[in-house]
């Protein structure tokens, strides 16, 4: 497992940290007063690590929880399981088909993780190695903020599994890794996507690039001085508290030979574009490291998502 695999930001424990847009995306070509029932349908999708080749996870059901009622469970059999690895650069899979729940408003959804041993795992360099979710196997990992379900329509929301966040090799825990997962439920409607291709040109004026894929890192809110992926409970206090990425994804090279980029499921808004082809080992802060700190290109500054749309941003 290389450095970047070796400790990774977690915000919190089973209960994942998750940003939220909970707008309820609803479907005009429906009467939203004929019913008092609604369709839910949930993807799910990963942001890109490195040093792995698979990532497996698997799960038992799902339960969404209406603001003023029980929780209503759906569930898997036999578990729903996934490598994450192939759900990248704006590929998802289907998690929870349409199903129908009564509309209103709903404080959570929770992922039940398949308690079977061996069920969750990596492959990598150093081989299969179990995943173990602290406390996730008794409570599942919960996406703790709110969203709405329209009446007589339907909504349909993406889960952003990080898993270059979520992934940490505590001394004591080997061969095993832990998951800390850091969630993100998207709104499919106010989403939109952002791709770009790099000007050979523009690597070849960074030393650090040759050789090396150029990796891009989304901020919001806007910001001029972008963040590493410092995990600050590895040693001392982030120097750039609050600048951290929202996602990252890694370059690759498309028909053309020219790198490109294309980054899914972002909710509308105004963001900050960067990239490094600096290593980023979230044990190290590499903002504060000396005489090398890492370097950020930024281009354009700013990027604008609009829902529905893809927003091109060169470098």
């Amino acid at each position: 497992m290389n450095g970047s695999m070796r400790v990774v930001r977690a915000t919190l424990a089973a209960s994942a940290a998750v940003l939220v847009c909970a707008c309820g995306g609803e479907d005009t070509a429906i009467d939203p007063t004929s019913s008092t029932s609604s369709t839910l349908r949930l993807d799910i999708t990963d942001a890109p690590v490195t040093g792995v080749t698979k990532v497996w996870v698997q799960f038992t059901g799902i339960e969404v929880k209406p603001r003023n009622g029980q929780p209503q469970q759906f569930t898997f059999s036999p578990p729903k399981g996934y490598d994450l690895m192939t759900l990248q650069q704006g590929n998802a899979a289907t998690l929870l088909g349409d199903s129908t729940v009564d509309a209103g408003e709903y404080e959570w959804i929770r992922l039940m993780p398949d308690p079977t041993p061996g069920a969750l795992y990596i492959e990598g360099t150093g081989g299969r190695r179990n995943i173990r979710i602290p406390s996730g196997f008794e409570t599942g990992l919960k996406l703790q903020r709110g969203f709405v379900m329209p009446a007589g329509g339907r909504a349909d929301f993406t889960i952003d599994f990080d898993v270059a966040k979520s992934l940490l090799a505590p001394p004591g825990q080997a061969p095993d890794v832990m998951m800390k997962p850091v969630l993100r439920l998207v709104d499919n409607i106010q989403a939109g996507t952002l791709e770009g291709t790099f000007n050979p040109q523009t690597l070849a004026a960074q030393a650090a690039c040759t050789g090396t894929a150029p990796r891009v890192y989304v901020y919001t809110p806007v910001t001029t001085t972008p963040d590493d992926l410092y995990n600050p409970e590895s040693g001392a206090p982030d120097t750039l508290p609050g600048v951290d990425p929202l996602v990252t994804m890694t370059a690759k090279p498309n028909a053309s030979g020219i790198f490109a980029y294309r980054i899914a499921f972002l909710p509308a808004n105004t963001y900050t574009v960067a990239f490094t082809c600096n290593v980023d080992d979230p044990a190290v802060d590499e903002s504060a490291l000396v005489p090398n700190p890492i370097t950020f290109t930024l281009h354009p500054q700013a990027a604008v998502i609009t829902a529905g749309q893809t927003t091109t941003a060169n470098f």
